[in-house]
């Protein structure tokens, strides 16, 4: 049986062959059983040692700095409006400093913290206040580790960081009303140990939401917890795993539930967060995601403990990386997205991404093959403006040159798409590209973030590099964007049209009062039959449902005084067409 991983304990092995100055040669990383990144001489294909683009992307800015020998940031850089002049800047750790970057590559701010960071920050408005607040974890194992919540412009809020005993906050942070009151929580792991860890459900003061959090576990917390009501009982749940000791599921009293935690010998998990959906529509969620171990493979859980039917799906080698899930055709189906680390020893190409249904089976066009696996995230978007969704994702593999790759292949079936691979500096493992328009001038770009590690013979640094792809930026052609998918990391994923805050000015449905004490009236510009109009909260939980015919301009009286006060979504639809609108319960 293999050992347990050590979760993003990436102390260096050289396992290089001697190189030779031939662009055929590249090198291929691996992260080992023991946490230890493993790098091996490879022979690259034509293709990757000499791409030649049909239309090469222009490169707007790259930023670097040096970065820790040992460990670095991966999984992404997080892109957020941190000064609410309607364009997001880049925020990026390298090492112990966090830097908020303009798009043209400058420095809005940086700030020092006690402990390097190693997951994107996690960004969201906590206090309601119309600007966001920015959570970041720190730490490692031979370093001091703490949890910063601060403002905007890089500020602690009062009472924070947090440190518990100086370990390390393992994991990104995630953010969601857990105790269901109407406001946001802060949820991280610490690791106090290979065989103790803890599960935090913090309010806003630094405080946790009820006296039975933290949870302790017997392991370390393998990867960031996902937040979902998965049993549809109206009450918001914890999902996490740990390293060797099974996957959990607590409610938001920190009680466990029924049968878990589930423990499977050959089944390992780290680095791989859950998605949580509903992918048979009966308003349950089930856990989407892929383990390593002497079981390695991808698997969809019930909140029972059981394996949804069509799962687990084998793999050959272990994987590492995130699940993604998606209603690629809009077709109220749920698709699911993994990738695989896969590489050969004779250039020869292997399975790599995974388009899978629900029921297991694989989508049309995939799984997709190729030279050089992936350990990273999976963005989704139409980058190219043909119509078609590509998947963007990073690999395992730099040239000879030590620059990396980030790969675009089209979900249709056609390959990678003209202009990719694109080539940062340095590995792209572990690590995945974000999409949106940092620079304002209307043009869709993707960022990425990049290392070099030189095992001890030189200065190793990191990169956040930008490109502009010279197509027009359209918020709806991005569906999937970064780590778990949202700058929230809940992991949660429900129909778009509940998440689209984009609608809300589109939205013909007229809400009054609004803001309200829960007197609500309704109604909608044009008559709908066979309508459900549908009360959600703003993560995504079903609070109201009801169906009826919508008749032009009628108002419509609800009392919802009974619920929490909050930001609520109301979604009027009849299948065909559908209306959404924000609510705010005082």
């Amino acid at each position: 049986m293999k050992k347990a991983l050590l979760p993003f304990c990436l102390a260096i092995l050289l396992s290089c062959g001697s190189l030779v100055a031939q662009t055929q040669l590249g090198k291929k990383a691996t992260l080992n059983e023991d946490g230890t990144l493993e790098v091996e001489t490879v022979q690259l294909p034509a293709h990757l040692s000499n791409p030649t683009n049909k239309q090469q992307a222009n490169e707007l800015f790259q930023f670097g700095r040096p970065t820790n020998p040992i460990v670095k940031n991966t999984r992404g850089v997080t892109l957020a409006d941190l000064d609410d002049d309607g364009i997001d800047e880049i925020l990026y750790g390298i090492d112990t400093t966090l830097f908020a970057l303009k798009g043209d590559g400058t420095i809005l701010w940086e700030k020092t913290v006690l402990g390097p960071i190693l997951l994107p920050p996690t960004v969201a408005d906590l206090d309601e206040d119309g600007t966001p607040e920015i959570i970041v974890n720190t730490g490692y194992p031979t370093t001091v580790g703490r949890i910063y919540l601060m403002d905007n412009t890089g500020a602690d809020l009062a009472g924070w960081p947090l440190n518990f005993n100086d370990n390390w906050m393992i994991n990104a942070p995630v953010v969601a009303d857990v105790d269901d009151n109407g406001t946001l929580d802060i949820i991280t792991c610490e690791r106090a140990g290979s065989a103790e860890g803890y599960v935090h459900v913090l309010n806003l003061d630094g405080t946790p939401i009820n006296s039975n959090w933290p949870v302790q576990t017997d392991a370390t917390p393998a990867f960031t917890p996902s937040i979902g009501d998965m049993d549809n009982d109206g009450n918001t749940d914890v999902v996490i795993a740990t390293s060797s000791t099974g996957m959990r599921i607590y409610d938001n009293q920190g009680q466990l539930f029924p049968n878990f935690p589930l423990v499977d010998p050959n089944v390992k998990y780290s680095y791989q967060s859950p998605i949580l959906a509903d992918l048979d529509g009966d308003d349950d969620l089930e856990i989407i995601g892929s383990n390593h171990g002497d079981a390695p493979g991808f698997y969809v859980l019930n909140h029972d403990a059981t394996y949804y039917p069509g799962w687990p799906v084998p793999l050959d080698g272990w994987t590492y990386s995130p699940a993604t899930v998606v209603d690629l055709d809009s077709d109220d189906v749920f698709e699911i997205f993994m990738s695989d680390r896969a590489t050969s020893g004779d250039s020869t190409p292997l399975d790599v991404i995974y388009g899978l249904t629900p029921d297991g089976n694989d989508l049309n066009n995939f799984p997709i093959a190729k030279y050089g696996g992936t350990e990273g995230v999976l963005s989704i978007a139409d980058i190219n403006n043909d119509g078609v969704f590509e998947i963007i994702f990073p690999s395992v593999l730099t040239d000879a040159n030590g620059d990396g790759y980030i790969h675009a292949y089209s979900t249709d079936g056609s390959g990678e798409i003209d202009g990719f691979p694109l080539r940062p500096r340095g590995f792209t493992f572990l690590n995945g590209a974000v999409i949106g328009d940092v620079d304002n001038d209307g043009m869709m770009d993707l960022t990425a973030n990049s290392y070099t590690q030189t095992f001890g013979q030189g200065v190793d640094s990191t990169f956040v590099t930008t490109y502009n792809l010279n197509v027009p930026y359209e918020e709806n052609k991005i569906i999937r964007n970064g780590y778990k998918g949202k700058n929230t990391r809940q992991g949660l994923v429900v129909p778009e049209i509940i998440t689209g805050i984009e609608e809300f000015s589109k939205a013909s449905i007229n809400l009054t009062p609004n803001p309200s004490n829960g007197i609500l009236n309704l109604n909608l510009s044009i008559a709908l039959e066979n309508a459900t109009v549908t009360l959600y909260t703003i993560d995504g939980k079903q609070v109201f449902s009801e169906e009826r015919n919508i008749v032009e301009n009628e108002t419509i009286a609800y009392n919802f005084k009974s619920l929490a006060s909050g930001l609520y979504l109301v979604n009027i639809s009849n299948g065909k067409k559908t209306y959404t609108a924000k609510w705010v319960k005082k």
